[in-house]
């Protein structure tokens, strides 16, 4: 395994998942202002984000059956499903809910990154 590779799938990671993340919190909140020009970037960001942690499970965590992992994968899954719920849900009224539903599982998501390391 290369650290550069490694280097440069956790940049991919986090970068795509803060802008995946970002833009769903803000459009929650902002009533859906800009819906229609954030929905091909956040499911980039989204495809990006998921395919760059399939890659960083693959490499650091495959085979491990810890805490750690068991948490990971629970930020993993419902990552999973808010993109499922998001861009299964695309067209009018039923879009902002589901940017709504997306950003709680993504917090979940995020909280579970964070304290994997810890548990």
């Amino acid at each position: 395994m290369s650290l550069a590779f490694v280097v440069v799938a956790v940049a991919l990671h986090v970068l795509s998942s803060l802008f995946w993340a970002g833009t769903t919190f803000a459009l929650s909140r902002s009533g859906g202002l800009g819906l229609d020009a954030l929905r091909r970037p956040q499911m980039a960001a989204a495809t990006a984000a998921i395919l760059s942690g399939i890659a960083l499970w693959a490499l650091l965590h495959r085979g491990g059956d810890g805490r750690a992992e068991h948490v990971l994968a629970t930020g993993a899954a419902a990552a999973l499903i808010a993109a499922l719920i998001q861009f299964g849900l695309l067209r009018g009224g039923r879009a902002l809910r589901g940017q709504r539903v997306a950003a709680g599982l993504l917090a979940v998501a995020a909280l579970c990154m964070a304290v994997a390391r810890y548990v």
